[in-house]
């Protein structure tokens, strides 16, 4: 049998057969009304039988046996409470977990190969400004024109990007070096430069073995991060060092990651991702909310509702199923009243 509480209206269902006497008590768990149930009295099927309502035969119908609780001489279930996470919560922690696996995926491949490119490009571009230097000086050395060389290398040393251009004769000494802005690189190392001239030590970190026509080292010069090359001159024993800078394209990845344009991009990711959560909400959450409001108004007894499909596929199977359903409880709750 079928109980409401007057006050919060929950619903239980009362196993009449383990009521002892005409009547029991007990307690509403919800707001702790006190709810007396009479034990209905088992009359004679007759003809003349009053027919049962729609919510009287649905309760019949849709009655199952609950766990038991025993309280005083009544056992009661209560209905299921509605508690749980709402479905767009579902689908917003989809989208942000799917944001960050592919945001995490697009930083692996970026530290994992644009480093390597980069170098490689840096590394390029500074053989390739060493050959040059080389092709240019090759004569003025030959000639003993040193003024021509310091020349050249004090044009090289300002081209963008190039920290610093210098020549060295084959006993060691440096008859050309110049650097581009001295004043990217720290104070004691600008003063070491003004007192002595452009450093050996620096060209010493990149020194070539017999045999080698060149190489390149990663150098610390000053506080700044340099890529070294040294190129080999054939006819005078002399050697070239050219310089570039690392942290200017460093500088200019960062730039890049946030520049106006990577901002409006990530912003407008945002964006569609919001679009697309209340396109999806719209779609699934608010015709299951309808779906399972219809439900429970067909639960009391409103069996004349007519459910539309509604929502994607799935959603309208559902809605179909609720629909046969109905017309069988239906035409069930007709039977019982012939």
């Amino acid at each position: 049998m079928l109980v409401i509480c007057e006050d919060c209206a929950k619903k239980y269902n009362i196993d009449e057969s383990r009521i002892k006497g005409k009547k029991a008590k007990f307690t509403c768990k919800e707001c702790g009304h006190i709810i007396v149930v009479e034990k209905p009295e088992v009359e004679a099927f007759s003809p003349e039988s009053k027919p049962i309502s729609d919510k009287e035969a649905v309760a019949q119908v849709a009655a199952m046996e609950l766990p038991e609780e025993q309280q005083g001489a009544t056992y009661a279930a209560s209905a299921p409470s509605g508690k749980g996470t709402r479905i767009g919560t579902y689908i917003m922690v989809t989208m942000i977990t799917g944001f960050l696996l592919v945001s995490g995926a697009f930083a692996y491949l970026y530290l994992t190969f644009i480093p390597e490119i980069i170098n490689n490009q840096i590394e390029l571009r500074t053989q390739a400004v060493t050959q040059a230097f080389s092709g240019i000086i090759k004569k003025p050395l030959l000639l003993r024109h040193y003024l021509q060389v310091n020349k050249e290398a004090q044009r090289i040393s300002k081209v963008s990007g190039v920290a610093y251009a210098a020549v060295v004769n084959k006993k060691g000494i440096v008859i050309a070096g110049f650097f581009s802005d001295l004043n990217r690189f720290d104070s004691q190392f600008v003063e070491q430069v003004k007192k002595q001239g452009f450093p050996k030590d620096v060209l010493a970190q990149n020194k070539l073995l017999p045999g080698m026509d060149g190489k390149h080292v990663r150098i610390v010069v000053g506080g700044q991060k340099l890529v070294d090359q040294v190129a080999f001159i054939p006819d005078t024993e002399s050697e070239v060092h050219v310089g570039v800078y690392v942290s200017e394209v460093d500088d200019a990845i960062r730039n890049a990651l946030v520049s106006p344009l990577t901002l409006s991009l990530f912003g407008a990711v945002i964006l569609v991702g919001l679009i697309m959560l209340l396109l999806l909400s719209k779609l699934i959450a608010k015709p299951m909310r309808e779906l399972t409001d219809i439900a429970n108004r067909i639960s009391f007894g409103q069996l004349d509702l007519v459910i539309t499909p509604r929502g994607p596929r799935e959603m309208r199977e559902l809605a179909t199923a609720f629909e046969r359903m109905r017309f069988s409880i239906k035409a069930a709750m007709d039977r019982l009243r012939k």
